[in-house]
């Protein structure tokens, strides 16, 4: 499945499923892709359908432009800090505004695949000339006249402008710092300028518990000072690796922002 967007096995519209929860990544060509179990594999191997419940459907627009430093992860990381690990429960997310439209297809990509970590079924972007230039002159992309007849049904491919939703979340770009994750689930992000929250600060019982087992699991339990104490190192080492989805300028100051 890996080689599929590099190979342009999956253009937009045509759906997919395979034994991989983030075969959503394919939905930044526009494609409704999602991964099933090992009984639902052997049931589309044996007779090429599948069984699906139909899907509610969230719309997740981010206006605006990000900030230079500012990537597709941090985007998601946002969205699912916003909505949770379970609020895509039984969605299918489309991505929408300036800010996604803006992104690079493997920026895309890294929003579709993560979808899953918001507990959303599928996720997919709307294509548009920066997928079909991607997708033209690929091994498995159509050819001569096919790619033309494919090209005039892919355009036709986004949503009306009075298309209803189940649930829309607005996000502003401009407002989206870089993010880690302070704890053991991606909804747990802060800033890389922010701190480690206190367990009791959490209104919601359900995610206070669940922040007290992270604290533990990551060592950051501890009074108010400790957080600041423990935390920093942490997301220090974190962010070494910060540069390589970003520009190097960007990760250093956010670097020196957090740990100073």
């Amino acid at each position: 499945m890996w080689s599929g967007p590099s190979r342009a096995s999956r253009c937009p519209a045509p759906p997919s499923s395979a034994a991989i929860s983030h075969t959503s990544t394919h939905g930044a060509f526009g494609a409704l892709a999602h991964g099933i179990g090992t009984s639902e594999v052997e049931h589309v191997l044996a007779t090429q359908t599948l069984i699906q419940t139909k899907a509610k459907n969230m719309r997740v627009r981010v206006d605006g432009a990000l900030h230079d430093g500012v990537t597709a992860k941090d985007i998601i990381l946002a969205i699912i800090g916003e909505i949770g690990t379970a609020g895509g429960t039984g969605h299918v997310i489309e991505y929408a505004g300036e800010a996604i439209q803006a992104l690079s297809m493997e920026g895309r990509m890294t929003i579709c695949n993560m979808s899953i970590e918001g507990g959303a079924r599928a996720g997919l972007i709307a294509p548009d000339d920066k997928t079909f230039d991607y997708i033209k002159g690929r091994p498995r992309a159509p050819k001569a006249g096919a790619y033309e007849t494919a090209l005039r049904h892919w355009q036709t491919l986004y949503s009306d402008e009075a298309a209803a939703f189940d649930r829309e979340i607005v996000l502003h770009a401009e407002k989206l710092p870089p993010l880690v994750t302070w704890g053991t689930s991606p909804e747990q992000v802060i800033s890389v300028t922010g701190r480690v929250p206190r367990a009791e600060e959490i209104a919601d019982e359900t995610k206070r518990k669940a922040a007290v087992r992270s604290l533990d699991y990551m060592g950051l339990q501890g009074r108010r000072e400790d957080h600041r104490h423990h935390a920093r190192p942490r997301v220090h080492r974190l962010l070494h690796q910060w540069p390589h989805r970003g520009s190097a300028r960007g990760g250093a100051d956010c670097r020196r922002q957090a740990c100073a």
